[in-house]
């Protein structure tokens, strides 16, 4: 088995017999509020187990390490010596002390109630993603006049709404010492459940109780909105059962609801009486989630190869299945070629002296720096290769910034520059030649306004799959570059992108928001009789999506239901 499908069966393995050990006041299990981290955590097992070699015994006390990673922008957690060794029966480590039990009780932040005015529409957000995702659609849905709340939950000013001046757009934010609170559920629970239930991991077995042990330790400290501790999510919940009691809105949207604050969101706007409408704000990535980990009624996705995963992961069987493109992509209808040009050159001019015939933009991810050289020595070697007329301008990840690219620049040979941060692959993508990455979107903003692209396809490196699409060309080697840029330079007609790959990947630019406003509009109450009987024009582009064998859908069953 790959390691998302060993990772599947463990997250399965604990759902079926630990999924109901511990629950939040609304009765949302553990493993729901907590699929992302958890997810990670296993999935970092898995590779310990089947790709390193393992001592006897561990040292230390921490079977779980939380570390701060500023290249990814998140908490990540790691099993340790020790964890392994009690995973495995391998040491003398007693069992894990209960932990510190919540009170379940209310904040002073959660007893406040500033005044608020009943919307409609209820958002929630807490990343700069998700506010360049739904603000277009509620921007759309105001000039219908329907208003709307955002509940912004962001810790980082970079990612928080921004202040509206808008009649029918209101913030709301949520009170920053909710996230303080540190502890998770008494690990005493899992003990509690009588069974010996057992797994397999290659030549590793061991019990799933000890894993849900580990795997709880994800619970213990609060980070922010993407990994509240326990204690934490249950005064979220709290806050959103508060806010939207008063607010009672008819439909929630969210743009993430897999995620703790999603995943408690969602069902609070269901216990709340309110539809929920999921818009996909990024190109998915096989193994992120798993054993249907969405919630919501109404899933809008980008393209329809995204139909598929839709189906798969949904938990309702009354889902329904929209491909709408990106919101945050319509603005690419009216970008500034020119103007992305000029910023390359000026760029390239003022660092390297020079501006070559043709320009290269890579667009990053905030990866570790090993890995950030690994594919930095990959491009400029087939730069090397593909001769002067090409030069490189490197657009880092706006969560890195251009610090990790010192070392870098430093042993660059060649016509090398870096763009502002703050101007990111973004600001100027659509004045390049051509565009490499292995899994920025900033892929598929170029696909859409036919620059060509590089996939980088390097060991243990997950892309979006554009090559496979047709969409790219796949580059796994130097070589493999120069060739590409090569043909991009020889054969520029022929590198554009057929219309039906485009479609599969992102369906349109230029109203994508304006879809996703009717699907928001379709399930507000006051939504008439022959508006709800309308057939929908992106339900029927949806009900022409292949399945998974990749025939088409029948129209009867384009929405609606789930398929295995």
């Amino acid at each position: 088995m790959s390691i998302t499908e060993q990772v599947d069966a463990l997250m399965l393995a604990m759902e079926e017999e630990y999924g109901d050990v511990v629950r939040t006041p609304g009765g949302v299990s553990w493993l729901h509020t907590h699929h992302v981290p958890v997810r990670r955590l296993v999935t970092r097992v898995v590779k310990r187990l089947t790709t390193e070699a393992l001592g006897d015994d561990g040292t230390g006390h921490e079977l779980v390490v939380a570390r701060h990673d500023p290249a990814l922008g998140y908490v990540t957690y790691h099993v340790s010596d020790a964890g392994v060794a009690y995973l495995l029966d391998r040491s003398a480590t007693a069992a894990p002390d209960a932990t510190e039990e919540y009170l379940p009780v209310r904040t002073s932040a959660e007893q406040q109630h500033p005044p608020i005015a009943q919307t409609p529409v209820c958002a929630v957000s807490w990343s700069s993603r998700h506010v360049e995702t739904m603000l277009p659609v509620l921007s759309d849905l105001a000039r219908r006049g329907t208003a709307s709340t955002v509940l912004d939950l962001a810790t980082d000013a970079s990612h928080a709404v921004p202040n509206l001046r808008h009649s029918m757009i209101s913030v709301l934010r949520m009170p920053q010492e909710l996230l303080a609170a540190n502890g998770g559920p008494p690990a005493h629970v899992l003990r509690e459940v009588r069974s010996e239930r057992t797994t397999r991991v290659g030549q590793h077995a061991f019990s799933v109780r000890k894993l849900a042990e580990l795997a709880m330790r994800v619970l213990l400290r609060s980070a922010d909105a993407t990994q509240p501790s326990w204690a934490a999510a249950v005064r979220i919940e709290n806050w959103f059962d508060s806010v939207l009691s008063r607010l009672r809105p008819s439909v929630l949207l969210c743009s993430n609801d897999t995620s703790p604050a999603g995943a408690l969101a969602v069902r609070a706007a269901e216990r709340a009486g309110a539809d929920t409408v999921y818009v996909q704000h990024g190109a998915w990535v096989e193994g992120q989630v798993a054993w249907r980990a969405q919630h919501c009624r109404h899933i809008a996705v980008m393209g329809t190869r995204d139909v598929i995963t839709a189906r798969l992961w949904t938990r309702r069987a009354d889902a329904q299945v929209y491909v709408v493109g990106q919101p945050r992509f319509d603005v690419l209808a009216d970008v500034d070629r020119v103007a992305h040009r000029r910023y390359l050159e000026e760029v390239l001019l003022d660092q390297a002296r020079e501006v070559p015939p043709k320009i290269l933009l890579w667009a990053c991810q905030p990866f570790r720096e090993q890995r950030l050289r690994s594919q930095f020595e990959v491009i400029t070697e087939g730069l090397r290769q593909a001769g002067s007329g090409w030069g490189l301008v490197i657009a880092p990840h706006p969560a890195q910034g251009a610090g990790a690219f010192g070392p870098l620049l430093e042993a660059a040979n060649g016509t090398v520059a870096l763009a502002d941060p703050a101007v990111g692959a973004r600001g100027c993508l659509a004045g390049a030649d051509a565009l490499i990455s292995a899994s920025s979107t900033c892929g598929i903003e170029a696909v859409l306004l036919d620059v060509p692209v590089l996939e980088l396809v390097l060991p243990a490196t997950r892309t979006l799959g554009l090559a496979d699409q047709r969409a790219a060309l796949r580059c796994s080697s130097g070589r493999d570059i120069a060739t590409a840029l090569g043909f991009i330079t020889g054969e520029s007609g022929s590198a554009r992108v057929p219309a039906t790959a485009k479609r599969a990947i992102c369906h349109e630019v230029g109203r994508s928001a304006a879809a996703v406003a009717d699907i928001v509009a379709q399930a507000l109450p006051e939504a008439t009789d022959e508006e709800q009987r309308s057939p929908h024009p992106i339900a029927q582009v949806e009900a022409t999506a292949p399945d998974r064998h990749g025939q088409p859908t029948r129209p009867d069953t384009a929405q609606g239901g789930t398929t295995r």
